[in-house]
């Protein structure tokens, strides 16, 4: 049975769902044996000489995770595969735990650009790898679609930087949409924004990256967070070291963590909606798109007639209709329900508003392509 160093934060919901990932591979080689190891210790200075002291005590035969200070030359001569997740630096003599950063950014801007936002801005941690690539893709693809200007502000110590951080939200110009790097930075201006009065998602369109649901369900409003497959990305690296050390072969190139769909909630669902009629009728979308809508009862509160309802809403709205977005809202949830639970396809595409359940999978595959089974399968 392979023994393993573990060096993770379990705080962090990213990093359970890694690990569970990577148990799932190694319960059908015959399981694993981990030595956790706190990542206070791993991110010390001057740390090199405990990792490897243990690593010799357990006879490891691999290492895993957050190893900040490593002592290239010694760690080398313990001759097992060590996979590494760095902030600061990337290490070219160890396999990486790393992500497509800069594609998380240009996922983000994608979905901002969508609701046809013109101001952009991106809060980051200052000379983290992943953050300043998150920042690139972001700031590239709005470059490269709108020829527009993102306003960054890269955080070196949150604690110390709150009054500078307070005077850039208050300048950014409103309505803006906002990348933050993680759901933890994104929590934070969560914070100084209800302290302020500035708010969200009327002045700052909010969004983060990781998808951490109790970081994103305990924030207010809830956070939208870019979902990440962590899961399968601790399932390929378990199967890489585990062949690693049993066929003794070198490490792959890099396995990257990848982004699955954005988790919509509350920080981002008012988009820049000029007509305050149709801003209405979007609440009232977003507040009851899963409960049957009668579009005539929904209009009937707005004094203008349907066609000219129709017409203002595609306008504020491109490309869709009242009904292709009702569609839209119910579709992302069914997928996210199919993502997060284990539910019967029936019962989710009930809780997702689709009343008429016997021609559903017709309806998904036109959208979609695919029926929803293979779409499940896809993500398993």
């Amino acid at each position: 049975m392979i023994k393993i160093l573990l060096l993770t934060d379990y705080s962090q919901e990213s990093e359970r769902r890694f690990l569970n990932g990577f148990v799932k591979y190694a319960d059908t080689q015959g399981g694993c044996i981990f030595y956790p190891m706190s990542h206070l210790i791993s991110q010390t200075r001057d740390n090199s000489i405990e990792i490897i002291k243990l690593a010799k005590k357990f006879k490891v035969d691999a290492i895993i995770g957050l190893w900040h200070n490593i002592n290239v030359e010694e760690a080398r001569k313990l001759n097992i595969p060590i996979f590494l997740r760095t902030y600061k630096r990337v290490y070219d003599e160890f396999p990486m735990l790393t992500g497509h950063y800069k594609e998380f950014g240009a996922y983000a801007a994608r979905f901002f650009i969508e609701q046809k936002f013109s101001n952009y801005a991106f809060i980051g941690m200052k000379d983290i790898i992943w953050s300043m690539s998150r920042y690139e893709g972001y700031s590239e693809q709005i470059v490269s679609s709108l020829k527009a200007f993102t306003y960054r502000y890269d955080v070196e110590d949150f604690k110390d930087e709150i009054s500078e951080i307070t005077d850039w939200l208050r300048a950014l110009p409103k309505p803006v949409a906002l990348l933050a790097c993680n759901d933890f930075m994104a929590r934070q201006v969560t914070e100084i924004c209800q302290m302020e009065g500035i708010r969200i998602p009327d002045d700052i369109s909010l969004l983060g990256v990781d998808n951490d649901e109790f970081m994103c369900n305990i924030s207010s409003p809830t956070l939208s967070s870019i979902k990440l497959n962590f899961e399968k990305h601790g399932y390929e690296i378990a199967e890489a070291l585990f062949q690693m050390v049993n066929q003794k072969k070198t490490w792959p190139a890099r396995i990257a963590v990848e982004a699955i769909g954005v988790v919509e909630r509350m920080s981002t669902k008012r988009r820049v909606i000029s007509d305050p009629y149709i801003r209405d009728i979007v609440e009232f979308i977003s507040r009851n798109y899963t409960q049957e809508i009668d579009i005539s009862k929904l209009t009937s509160f707005i004094p203008l007639s349907r066609r000219a309802i129709e017409m203002k809403f595609k306008k504020e709205m491109y490309p869709h209709t009242i009904t292709s977005y009702i569609m839209k809202l119910r579709l992302d949830h069914f997928c996210h329900l199919l993502e997060a639970t284990d539910l019967p396809i029936s019962i989710a595409a009930d809780r997702s508003g689709f009343i008429d359940s016997s021609n559903f999978s017709t309806i998904f595959r036109k959208y979609k392509g695919i029926t929803p089974s293979e779409y499940r399968k896809q993500l398993k």
